[in-house]
């Protein structure tokens, strides 16, 4: 008996020395097991930097295979994505009604659609018909520029041929493509009124020359989808449906995608306009008035260094922008740009849908949308003739479309939007 008790003993003793060498075991294999990990992920790393365009082929073949193999999801999603009417809800191939002043705003990537939570709403309470632009945006922006313009055309079916539009981060970059892109036509059909004529462009924290932050959007993609799942409004493979990621490959500085836009010309007739944000907590402003504080109370040869010094800390802002998009980022040559305190998100809205501060951009871009002159492109070829004319008593217009001098002047004349300007 008292060898039994023993052998019991015995046994239960080698099972506990067992499962504690099982655990040390585990916890000698965890650093391995992370090492493995970030070696993976830092070839894949490499990988990706090397062979950009391959791997954004790659991505997109994936999402072409999916959408074979799962057709009624992807029927699904395709009802999610689209032109809706802010109002109504209703997309652009179910709506009705006379459209006046239209308004179409387009987010950026990974957004679930939150970002225009201000913008939209203060825009219906001033009068316009509010448009939200809903698309694949993890898929490469040309696509999405493609999508956007097939929007377009539907919109033009309901009598609407002047808008304006707002683009968040990645949404400006489709917009530009859109407008610039010669396979697209834009300016071509819009002659035609076939696609509204796009009156301003306002574009919002975006990234023209790209942003290094990119390459994390797994993060974005993941707050995106999970937003969606929320709402219904997804199913479970919407996160391929929705682009495989090849947007991420085109927002890098120096893509093959940026560089072909930023070489295109601006579209011509559609007024631009940048606001890009500072997250540092002292902005241009306050590092001038620093300057100019300290220099009065210092020397001469002191003064330099002040200056040199709030050169400095004005770049460092710039370089830190909205904490996603640089400032310098943000600018193109010849476009009028401004900047505003605040993050990637919340100079355009909120964190909470209950809060009643005012993002900073929200009442400029407003106050930029209220003095924009919607006219038809027809109506503006004979406003700028009879402008060309004016102080000539001619029967018909002298407006020569092969003159380009001509044209030029007119174009020139028409642009000019300061009601105090002795040429108007």
């Amino acid at each position: 008996m008292a060898c039994d008790s023993f052998d019991i003993a015995g046994v239960k003793h080698g099972k506990r020395e067992k499962t504690n060498m099982n655990k040390q075991n585990k916890k000698k294999r965890w650093p391995w097991v992370i090492v493995a990990i970030l070696l993976v992920i830092g070839l894949w790393q490499l990988f990706t930097s090397l062979y950009k365009e391959e791997e954004k082929t790659l991505r997109s073949r994936i999402r072409e295979t999916v959408k074979e193999k799962f057709p009624e999801q992807a029927v699904e999603f395709s009802q999610t994505i689209g032109l809706f009417y802010f109002k109504t809800g209703q997309k652009v191939t179910d709506a009705t009604g006379q459209f006046k002043k239209s308004v179409v705003l387009v987010h950026g990537l990974d957004d679930p659609g939150k970002v225009w939570q201000v913008l939209a709403p203060e825009l219906a309470k001033q009068g316009f018909d509010v448009w939200l632009l809903h698309y694949p945006n993890d898929q490469p922006v040309v696509e999405s520029a493609h999508f956007f313009f097939k929007e377009l055309l539907v919109l033009a079916q309901l009598g609407i041929h002047r808008i304006s539009v707002v683009a968040h981060s990645m949404g400006g970059l489709v917009s530009r493509e859109m407008l610039t892109n010669p396979e697209v036509k834009y300016a071509q059909l819009a002659k035609k009124r076939q696609v509204p004529d796009i009156a301003m462009l306002i574009m919002v924290g975006t990234p023209n020359h790209g942003s290094q932050v990119a390459r994390f959007r797994v993060f974005g993609e993941i707050r995106d989808h999970l937003a969606r799942m929320t709402t219904g409004e997804t199913n479970w493979l919407g996160a391929i449906l929705d682009g495989a990621g090849e947007a991420k490959i085109d927002l890098l500085p120096g893509s093959r995608f940026l560089t072909e836009l930023n070489t295109r010309s601006h579209p011509k007739g559609v007024e631009m306009f940048i606001i890009a944000g500072i997250a540092s907590p002292w902005n241009e402003n306050d590092i001038n008035q620093w300057v100019g504080n300290v220099s009065q109370k210092v020397s001469n040869d002191q003064k330099e260094q002040v200056e040199a010094l709030g050169k400095y800390m004005i770049s460092m802002t710039h370089g830190l922008g909205d904490g996603l998009v640089t400032v310098e980022s943000t600018r193109l040559e010849g476009i009028s740009h401004m900047t505003v305190d605040g993050t990637h998100l919340s100079i355009i809205r909120n964190i909470t849908e209950n809060s009643r501060r005012i993002p900073p951009a929200v009442p400029i871009i407003v106050d930029r949308l209220t003095t924009t002159v919607y006219v038809s492109s027809n109506d503006r070829a004979l406003l700028k003739s009879r402008v060309l004319n004016r102080g000539k008593r001619l029967g018909r217009s002298t407006l020569d479309p092969r003159n380009t001098d001509q044209l030029d002047e007119a174009s020139r004349i028409f642009d000019l939007i300061e009601p105090q300007d002795e040429q108007i």
